[in-house]
């Protein structure tokens, strides 16, 4: 194996790297399917053997510079010297020992997050990296990484961590992603503390559903003490789980809770308790929402219920001192800042709220399906969809260039209107019966209530329900240029065809360009092949006939010219195919 890895730590790194990409994917996919996280290994050598290199990373094309790493150990040291906290003398000396060894690792760890920030500088990314664990001869760290415009959509606290006293400060779980990405990286740095790590590679030990919890109660917690300064409020999250679990009378938990310090400007007190009362009594505090109204609302401290308050004023969000808890049914709240839903939580499992649908996707999408439509009835259309997602309940929208043949093919099962070009509140009545809404491209509204045919697709999915598939089924049989905006009863909203993104030609080209002139050297190099074949293995879709068969060419040439080395061993690219689906407005104009 050794002979193998250039950066070699032991024997299974590569299972353990792997291992550990497969659980991060798992883990953030049940917040976003659009979060596709990265994650690799790196090692510091801590033991001096020969023929080791003092800097190791895992995969060796992660675009790590190991170089940039080798005074690591400098930096880390001009961390700490600049550190208060270093003179702080404690009078148990195995406690005092115990926290220089913790601040010099904390100055190592802070050390390396601006190495790999250095390192991905300008490259759209944005990085985490965990405590290191010594294993064999290398303290190694997992660094966590995600591209930075899709992590920045989901909204976030600035804060990062608050002062609690001159030399001491508690971090800032900014977001639930935030904090779930501490408790994975806490949750796979363990696993090195395991024998042989790598092998036999089976997980981590918490639940991923467990794991959610824990991270959502850390960002309520830590969120909501840096609002109030209050050191009580890491239960807020279980109770808040059990208040909303609680009848009054038979009725669900309906109502907010203001969370502030006492003196915030932007509240008027209209009732206050003689005796507050604490939030673990969950009876009482129930029993007071029942009085809540649209304007009135209860009014917590961070550790008891004061009264009751109404908002007032121009909230200051950069303040981030004021948060709502939205209670809004059985088993159901969310947590508010600046009007901004940061989670939702259902029956104890947090959750992201669903975003609505991504204005550059629809318009990109839309013009790629029709040749011809204009930049205004871009507008309207997009309009008429962001006012049926305002509808309660589900709906369907189809646009078709075909929609005045298919309103008569479907008339008996439909209810067919004279052309119109509806309004907002137009769309939010005519898409609040079952069925769907037919519009042309010029944003005409010809039929409401519709109810689709179509054969079975392959696109279908049982884990959706009637409305998407029966949508997916008539799109994919629909003859002419269609699309289908499906929005579902619990907000998720879904554009039919999900087309490819659209990626720059240019960068294509200087991938085969790459491999060209790989394959053509005397000596070829393994290590500078593989990230190149793996860029085309992610990118197959948008390789034509012809570039298929010349980069299937290339990597024979190239299998011929390796020099197979006793016990070393090499991934064997598959043959590529072409899609028939791939056209030239899958690449971006430049």
């Amino acid at each position: 194996m050794k002979d193998v890895l250039k950066y070699y730590m032991w024997g299974y790194q590569q299972h353990f790297q792997l291992g550990i990409q497969h659980q991060a994917e798992e883990v953030f996919q049940t917040l976003s399917e659009n979060i596709k996280p990265t994650v690799f290994l790196l090692g510091i050598l801590r033991k001096s053997v020969e023929d080791y290199y003092p800097i190791c990373i895992e995969p060796e094309e992660c675009g790590i510079e190991v170089d940039s790493f080798k005074n690591v150990d400098k930096l880390a040291s001009e961390i700490h010297d600049a550190d208060p906290r270093k003179n702080c003398l404690h009078t148990n000396v195995h406690h005092h020992q115990r926290f220089q060894e913790d601040l010099k690792i904390e100055c190592l760890h802070k050390a390396v997050k601006q190495l790999v920030d250095k390192n991905f500088e300008g490259k759209g990314k944005v990085s985490f990296v965990s405590y290191p664990v010594m294993y064999d001869n290398y303290e190694t760290f997992i660094i966590l990484q995600f591209d930075e415009n899709v992590y920045n959509k989901f909204y976030s606290l600035n804060r990062s961590e608050v002062e609690i006293h001159e030399l001491r400060t508690v971090n800032v779980r900014k977001s639930l992603i935030d904090a779930l990405v501490y408790e994975y990286l806490n949750e796979v740095k363990d696993l090195l503390y395991r024998p042989r790590p790598g092998v036999g590679f089976n997980g981590m030990k918490t639940d991923i559903k467990e794991l959610l919890r824990i991270a959502a109660k850390n960002f309520v917690g830590t969120a909501i003490s840096a609002a109030t300064d209050s050191t009580g409020t890491y239960e807020l999250f279980d109770i808040c789980n059990y208040i909303s679990s609680l009848k009054y009378e038979g009725d669900s938990t309906i109502g907010k809770l203001i969370i502030c310090k006492e003196d915030h400007p932007n509240i008027n007190v209209l009732l206050r308790l003689t005796n507050p009362i604490k939030l673990q009594d969950h009876r009482k505090v129930r029993k007071l929402l029942e009085i809540a109204s649209d304007n009135l609302h209860l009014y917590t401290n961070g550790d008891k219920i004061i009264g009751f308050a109404e908002l007032k004023g121009q909230y200051n969000s950069s303040d981030e001192n004021l948060l709502i808890v939205n209670f809004t049914g059985s088993h159901k709240w969310e947590l508010i800042h600046d009007s901004h839903t940061m989670m939702i939580v259902e029956y104890t499992n947090p959750r992201l709220p669903i975003s609505k649908i991504d204005k550059i996707i629809f318009y990109s999408t839309l013009n790629r399906i029709f040749d011809d439509i204009s930049s205004d009835n871009l507008d309207s259309l997009w309009n008429v969809v962001i006012s049926a997602t305002e509808q309660k309940h589900g709906t369907l929208i189809i646009i078709s260039n075909n929609a005045i043949n298919e309103v008569k093919r479907l008339e008996n099962q439909s209810t067919n209107i004279e052309p119109l070009l509806p309004d907002g509140n137009i769309i939010k009545s005519i898409t609040s019966i079952d069925g769907a809404v037919i519009l042309d491209t010029n944003c005409m509204c010809h039929s409401i209530g519709v109810i689709l045919d179509g054969l079975a697709s392959i696109n279908g999915t049982s884990g959706r329900g009637a409305r998407y598939n029966s949508a997916i089924r008539y799109v994919d049989g629909h003859e002419g240029e269609c699309a289908a905006i499906i929005i579902s009863e619990d907000g998720m909203v879904d554009l039919y065809p999900q087309l490819k993104p659209q990626i720059k030609k240019s960068e294509l080209e200087e991938y085969l360009a790459q491999l060209r002139y790989e394959v053509g050297l005397d000596k070829v190099d393994y290590d500078k092949f593989r990230p190149i074949m793996n860029w085309f293995g992610e990118h197959e879709f948008y390789l034509s006939g012809e570039l298929c068969d010349e980069i299937n060419e290339l990597k024979k040439e190239f299998n011929s010219k390796l020099n197979m080395e006793g016990g070393a061993f090499y991934i064997q690219y598959r043959d590529y195919e072409p899609n028939s689906e791939m056209n030239d407005s899958y690449f971006l104009e430049e």
